[in-house]
């Protein structure tokens, strides 16, 4: 079954970016004069999805706001003669079908995803994180990758990326043997490993092509600290019972969520020139 359709978490306070993100929320922020929720949407785009669902919460409806048509400006442009800006508005009104739904409370990734159920249906979904842009080393849609592998093998696949010893204890880890050149199977999936719980490098990044099966697996989670449900733990249930690709990202990710990601973002994008 083609996959249609991807979620994009984008209902956090942003909290590592305040206070900016006290009313301008994170995805919103500009990376190469674009925010960076129109570069995630675009990868989508790039990658053949036709809707795009929004998680939001309340007072982040500015971040869907940014794809619906604007009649006012439209005619002001119109009437100013600025057909040039209207028509780069325009392929942004146009790119996917943009659908929004609400998490009431913050209660992980993991809720997150399954908050889209009704959304996506039983059908095969992508996820990407609305605040955080990936660069592959072509210049492609690290999305379109996913996908293609998901459909050569028939399972669920998440992006990965080598990170250093220093940062493992932080990051969502994958454990996995190489069966085709930069595609891993999955062995073991460790959220937040203590130090020599794991020996593993390649961490998530944000990037991940699911069957509709995680819905139930995250339904049976139950909430860990902070009453949240996290999405490793559902996606080790699916590994187990179907197993689970790791897909190498060749090129960087760059996290939005603090000011040293969104500085380095518009820095490596704008010299890469492929923003």
């Amino acid at each position: 079954m083609k996959v249609r359709k991807a979620v994009i978490p984008a209902a956090g306070f942003g909290t590592r970016m305040l206070p900016i993100t006290s009313i301008v929320p994170k995805e919103l922020l500009p990376v190469c004069g674009r925010p960076v929720i129109e570069h995630v949407v675009r990868e989508a785009a790039d990658a053949g999805i036709e809707e795009v669902i929004l998680v939001i919460s309340e007072g982040k409806e500015a971040v869907a706001d940014y794809f619906c048509p604007n009649e006012k400006l439209r005619a002001q442009l119109i009437k100013n003669g600025k057909h040039d800006a209207l028509h780069q508005l325009e392929r942004i009104w146009s790119m996917v079908k943009i659908t929004t739904v609400y998490q009431d409370q913050q209660n992980g990734l993991g809720h997150a995803v399954l908050t889209a159920k009704s959304a996506v249906g039983n059908e095969p979904f992508a996820v990407l994180f609305g605040d955080s842009i990936i660069q592959m080393d072509e210049c492609g849609s690290f999305t379109e990758h996913l996908i293609s592998t998901f459909n050569k093998y028939g399972r669920s696949v998440v992006g990965v990326q080598e990170v250093e010893e220093c940062l493992v204890h932080k990051c969502a880890m994958f454990e996995g043997v190489e069966f085709d050149e930069t595609i891993y199977n999955g062995k073991r999936l460790i959220e937040k490993p203590t130090e020599n719980e794991t020996n593993s490098n390649l961490a998530f990044c944000a990037r991940y092509v699911f069957k509709p099966e995680i819905f139930q697996f995250l339904e049976q989670t139950k909430p860990g600290p902070n009453n949240e449900i996290q999405l490793t733990d559902a996606m080790q249930r699916l590994l187990e019972s179907d197993g689970l690709l790791g897909a190498k990202l060749l090129g960087e990710r760059y996290d939005i969520g603090d000011c040293n990601g969104l500085l380095l973002a518009n820095l490596s994008l704008t010299e890469f020139g492929c923003s």
